[in-house]
Parts: structure tokens; sequence; C-alpha cells
């Protein structure tokens, strides 16, 4: 998870939670950035395997990642992202681990789990309430008619998140019980009617996150042992206990070919022996 900061302070920070992130300046845009200079679909993110990519969408003012003019490359924190004239910096998550926990809180997510509204996710941020309803005056807009105008209203305390109906027509449901307020913890599931919701608390795990190392760091080159040269020398076990001394292959060999040269001879002189007797 990222979390991006506008260099300028001109909007609230945002995370990158989603697996498609969208930043334009077009309202239906995960982020939405009001500048001349910003295209209405000016860039996507995407999450692969832990990492995250930014890719220009053929912007015509450019992304840029540190200055440099990309078309597509991960994103690390500490990065300085650029989208027309608007930068902003992706924080470092272990920085934000030494903040309070009001600073440090990540968001919560609302996961669509029905076949209503299919793979979505909402962000609850956790400076503020987060209002859903079929209203555009909503932080979440459901444009279902099964939502009241002002239907349910989350809102995080510490480690948990507050969920109050705002006395909705259709109820709100918080593990298939119908609630007026109540206290939801990671994993609890909402629903609004037909619409259901995992609530997923943040992860703060920091060991997750790549950090892009810094230019002048120094790389401490590894020692590797140098193979040795000597021929290997392999050990046996003796077959019976005792101190026995075994034969070499070169001695049973040696000791061989004399007995055969031997017999040979014995034959030789044999035959010779043969002939002057005849």
């Amino acid at each position: 998870m990222l979390k991006l900061h506008f260099k300028d302070n001109r909007q609230s920070a945002c995370w990158v939670t989603e697996k498609l992130y969208c930043i334009g300046s077009a309202s239906d845009n995960q982020l939405v950035i009001n500048d001349p200079s910003v295209d209405s679909l000016h860039a996507k993110i995407f999450a692969e395997d832990e990492k995250y990519v930014l890719k220009d969408n053929n912007s015509a003012s450019g992304c840029f990642i540190n200055g440099q003019r990309i078309t597509q490359k991960e994103i690390l924190p500490g990065d300085i992202l650029r989208f027309g004239n608007i930068e902003m910096i992706v924080l470092d998550p272990r920085k934000l681990h030494e903040q309070d926990d009001a600073d440090q809180s990540a968001p919560w997510r609302l996961v669509s789990d029905s076949s209503w509204l299919p793979g979505k996710t909402f962000i609850i941020m956790p400076d503020r309430a987060v209002i859903i309803g079929r209203t555009d005056q909503c932080d979440i807009t459901i444009p279902g008619t099964h939502l009241s105008r002002r239907h349910t209203e989350l809102r995080i305390q510490g480690s948990k998140l507050l969920v109050k109906d705002l006395g909705s027509s259709n109820g709100t449901f918080l593990n298939d019980k119908s609630i007026t307020e109540a206290t939801a913890e990671n994993g609890d599931r909402l629903r609004l009617d037909v619409y259901t919701f995992r609530l997923v608390a943040p992860d703060m795990d920091i060991h997750k996150t790549r950090i892009r190392a810094s230019i002048d760091s120094i790389s401490k080159p590894i020692e590797r042992k140098q193979a040795s040269t000597e021929p290997k020398r392999w050990k046996t076990r003796p077959t019976s206990p005792g101190n026995r001394d075994e034969p070499t292959y070169e001695e049973s060999s040696t000791g061989h070919w004399k007995w055969m040269l031997l017999g040979v001879g014995l034959l030789v002189l044999a035959v010779i022996a043969g002939k002057f007797l005849w």
C-alpha cells in the first residue's frame, strides 16, 4: 500500500489500495486532479506481485518519476511523481509508522463481494466520517434504488470502525444483524439491503514494502570463498570392526598381473620341455 501526498498541499493525501488506480482530471478516476495540465485519464497505477507500476496513458504533458519522463516504471516510497505540473511525493511507510496513531492510520477499505458491485473497492478516510448513499452529496455514491439518499455513516475510531445507520428505509446490517450503531472489526461483513461488503482493516506491515536504494549508497561486496584446487579424497568406512588394512586398487592389480605372468612362464617352459622329450 502506498500513500501519495500533494507537494503543494492542494488536496488531501490519498492511499493507493486498488489493483488498478486511475489518475486524471475526469470525475470517474480514483484520484481526481483538477488542473489544466492533467488529462482526463492521465495515468494508471497497477499493483502486481506487491509492486506498484506507474504507466502513462499517452498524456500530453507526460508522467515523471524523480524528474525523468517515463512510459512505464515501478514506483517506490520516496519517489517524486509528476503529472503535468502537479508533483506528488510517495510517502515512506516506515516514517508513517513512527508517527502518532492518528497520522499513521492507513485507510480502511470497503470491498464489494456481491454481484451488484463486483470487485469494487471504496476507501474510508481516517480523518472524517464517510457517508454512503445514492446521492452525489455522499462520499460513496451508489446510485441504486435500494439505498436511501443518506444510508450509512462510517467513522474510524482507533483500531475499530464505527458503523451508524442514518435512518435508512431498508436498514444497515453488520454480520447479518440489523444495527442502529455498532463497532466493526477487520473481516466483518456490512450489508446495505442488497449490497454486501467486506470490511478490510489497514495492513501496517512495513516490512513488505520495498524502498528504492539511495543513489549514493555503497554496497558492500560479497566475499566469495575460493574453490579448492586440491583433488578430493573420498573416505570409506570399513565394513567390519577392527583395524584392517584394505589393499588399494594399484596393489591388487599389480599382484594379479604377477600371477598371470608366472603362469604364462610356467606354461612356456612346459611346452619347451615337451619338445625335448619327444
